[in-house]
């Protein structure tokens, strides 16, 4: 347990960090901050603050930096805080000027949020509208176009349908093809899209195998279609500012690059990295995304309501090291504001 000063001490260290990029000594954390102790005393209550893992250091010699535990205090102390400032009156007014128009369709709302959002944060924006996140997939058809080949149709409640042809031997029994319907039917008709997903990287590739076996893909087929089916209704801001935080010069870095930017672009891989409460924003840092590729950055993550179409997603993804306060708040304002124009829309 920390006591008053160790809090004082470490978020003098996060913010020091966030701002400067840096490690904080003990006597530079001194004159930084107003307290009546040795610098002795501070090397003490740092030391401590490290061994309960809010603080590490980059190498033997050097000042200490925020761990992801760290962070994860400093975040949600500001999570439960909502001061007004001056500079959130500035925020709004840019957010709502750039959002708020009577001529824009609800697309276009949604979309000028993602570059409204990384315009103002200098990080990668998405935002989804309320009809990808509530949609429910209503079935799955294969439709013979030719001898040997087919198409496979997919159809949400809402209206949308995704298809996408493949050929078959033309001695291929099509009596294995209604079994595979029939499993995708019964287990995942009338499921959201991001149950769909975790049903089809859990149990049904089982099911499949163990009535049909794997003499056709068709399972890669179906993922391919749905993958699809989301990508054209999730819209990125900024997606070259991730090249910031990469190190071009390292093959690693090169390779982990390329491999987010895939990631963001794959909604199937991206549905279990944009989880939301919707009641409140949402910020996982570095190890917490249980994915490698993200161990240096992080996810903040919020829901606004477009009224009886359900609720619509805003994420933002940079550093560990972002200025959480702000971003925070901009995402808060962005939310609020967003919601405020989806009502607009669907009530004329």
């Amino acid at each position: 347990m920390l006591t008053e000063r160790q809090l004082m001490i470490l978020n003098q260290i996060i913010k020091h960090y966030i701002e400067h990029g840096e490690p904080l000594g003990s006597k530079s954390l001194l004159n930084e901050i107003n307290l009546s102790v040795s610098p002795a005393t501070i090397r003490n209550d740092m030391m401590r603050i490290e061994e309960l893992g809010y603080l590490e250091k980059m190498h033997a010699s050097s000042g200490r930096i925020p761990s992801i535990l760290g962070y994860r205090h400093y975040v949600d102390y500001l999570l439960q805080q909502r001061l007004e400032s001056s500079s959130e009156d500035l925020i709004r007014k840019k957010i709502k000027r750039s959002i708020r128009s009577p001529y824009k369709e609800a697309q276009e709302i949604i979309e000028t949020s993602a570059e409204m959002l990384s315009y103002l944060t200098n990080y990668t924006a998405l935002s989804i509208g309320p009809e990808k996140i509530n949609s429910k997939l209503t079935g799955f058809r294969l439709v013979p176009v030719t001898s040997g080949q087919y198409m496979a149709i997919l159809v949400t409640d809402k209206g949308y349908i995704e298809s996408k042809m493949f050929s078959l031997g033309r001695n291929f029994d099509t009596g294995k093809l209604e079994k595979i319907i029939n499993i995708f039917n019964e287990e995942l008709a009338g499921l959201q899209l991001n149950e769909v997903y975790l049903k089809l990287q859990t149990e049904i590739p089982a099911l499949v195998t163990r009535y049909v076996g794997d003499e056709l893909d068709l399972f890669s087929i179906f993922k391919e279609i749905i993958s699809k089916m989301d990508n054209d209704r999730i819209y990125i801001g900024g997606e070259m500012n991730l090249l910031n935080y990469f190190d071009f010069d390292q093959s690693n870095d090169r390779e982990k690059i390329k491999s987010i930017y895939s990631l963001i672009h794959q909604s199937n891989e991206l549905h279990s990295l944009l989880l939301s409460d919707p009641n409140q924003i949402t910020v996982r840092i570095g190890t917490e995304m249980n994915n490698e590729l993200l161990n240096n950055l992080s996810l903040i993550t919020a829901t606004y309501s477009a009224g009886r179409s359900g609720k619509g997603l805003i994420a933002l993804l940079g550093p560990t090291n972002m200025p959480y306060d702000e971003i925070i708040k901009i995402m808060r304002v962005t939310s609020d504001e967003l919601s405020d124009s989806m009502h607009d829309f669907y009530e004329e």
